[in-house]
């Protein structure tokens, strides 16, 4: 089986931006045959698109489908349903994040996948970028780290999708700049997406006796689909921390500080924030020591081929230096579906994003949240 017949579920932005284009493009690894979209117009556009006959408005029919061997998933909320029901009707899954919405979710799919032989891959592509395996070598040969620092600033998410043609369906097509309003009109959209409707149940359960403080609702969802590519980054760097020292939330929940302990006494700072109209997005990991520093810095996730510098310092008696290194441009969505069909058709685990990380990442941030004051 070298070629994997692939459906996907979930036609937007990412779908359209990243997904189909690799899937499209890497056609000796994948035959993309079908696609589902709760949104008719929406499907029929993009498989029109595509020049893709299988399409399905009801996802479970997809899923159902015999001549698939593999299920991407893209669409919004949680993946607990879609994954398992992927994994019943016996097919591979690569899974966008997040795997589920809150701890007991994925729980219930990693006990799901363990019953399963067939490979599950979350879509943690920032681990597939080549600047993270470098930033990792240097990191792994510092003297000392004294402390890191993670730092995102986010704008608007339709800041990021200018350069590109979203089909939205009926004609309707969205690209160039769109205004994203007011810093409250984001406050309220993103807490009604995150934390409200099917997510709200899912979201009690997370906050308990805290489930009616608004800062605190769309700080988990926040944390659930944006954040959690810094904690995987972190956690692929590091490993998982000891425990969350502090943790604070502020501006309505769009702006997120935490402190992480690790063994021998290293903290690391925990920053995300929403910063709405500035069409500059920044992300940056960075490990300072005594004697060395390494820095890791990404750019925009939307932005396709962009490189991805790691800055490592040192000094030579009282001489001090820096290099800056541009690994290569590669896509990390482009490798991390590589990865994918290496996967199934090796028969072995994913090396990152697999269903035991993701439980791992979920508890962390259970216990971000539980640490966090307003």
């Amino acid at each position: 089986m070298s070629i994997l017949r692939t459906g996907v579920i979930g036609c937007g932005a990412i779908a359209q931006i990243m997904h189909l284009p690799y899937l499209t493009e890497l056609n000796e690894k994948f035959q993309v045959v079908a696609l589902s979209d709760l949104h008719r117009p929406t499907l029929d556009a993009v498989a029109d698109q595509y020049h893709i006959a299988g399409r399905h408005a009801d996802w479970r029919e997809l899923v159902a489908r015999d001549d698939l061997d593999a299920i991407v998933i893209c669409h919004n909320g949680s993946h607990r349903d879609s994954v398992i029901a992927a994994l019943d009707a016996n097919k591979h899954v690569f899974c966008e994040k997040p795997l589920a919405w809150n701890v007991r979710e994925v729980e219930e799919v990693v006990a799901r996948a363990a019953e399963s032989d067939r490979i599950v891959q979350l879509g943690y592509h920032k681990l597939y970028d080549p600047g993270f395996a470098l930033a990792k070598t240097h990191l792994q040969q510092m003297k000392d780290i004294g402390f890191g620092r993670i730092t995102v600033l986010h704008p608007a998410n339709e800041l990021g999708l200018s350069p590109y043609r979203i089909r939205r369906g009926d004609g309707v097509v969205v690209e160039g700049h769109v205004d994203p309003g007011t810093f409250p009109y984001q406050v309220e959209m993103q807490r009604e997406g995150l934390a409200g409707g099917p997510m709200a149940p899912l979201v009690n359960e997370v906050l308990g006796a805290r489930r009616d403080h608004p800062a605190l609702r769309l700080a988990y969802g926040i944390m659930t689909i944006s954040l959690i590519h810094q904690v995987y980054t972190l956690h692929g760097f590091l490993g998982a921390p000891q425990r969350v020292v502090s943790a604070r939330v502020w501006r309505d929940g769009l702006s997120i500080h935490a402190v992480v302990e690790y063994p021998g006494g290293l903290h690391v700072t925990l920053d995300w924030h929403h910063l709405n109209n500035l069409k500059d997005y920044r992300e940056e990991y960075a490990f300072y020591g005594n004697h060395d520093r390494v820095i890791f810095q990404l750019p925009s996730p939307y932005f396709r081929n962009f490189p991805s510098p790691v800055t490592v310092q040192g000094y030579e008696g009282e001489l001090a230096w820096e290099k800056r290194i541009i690994v290569n441009y590669e896509e990390a969505f482009r490798n991390e579906l590589v990865a994918f069909h290496n996967n199934v058709t090796q028969h072995q685990p994913p090396v990152y994003g697999s269903v035991s990380d993701s439980l791992h990442h979920a508890r962390f941030i259970q216990h971000l949240i539980d640490a966090a004051t307003v």
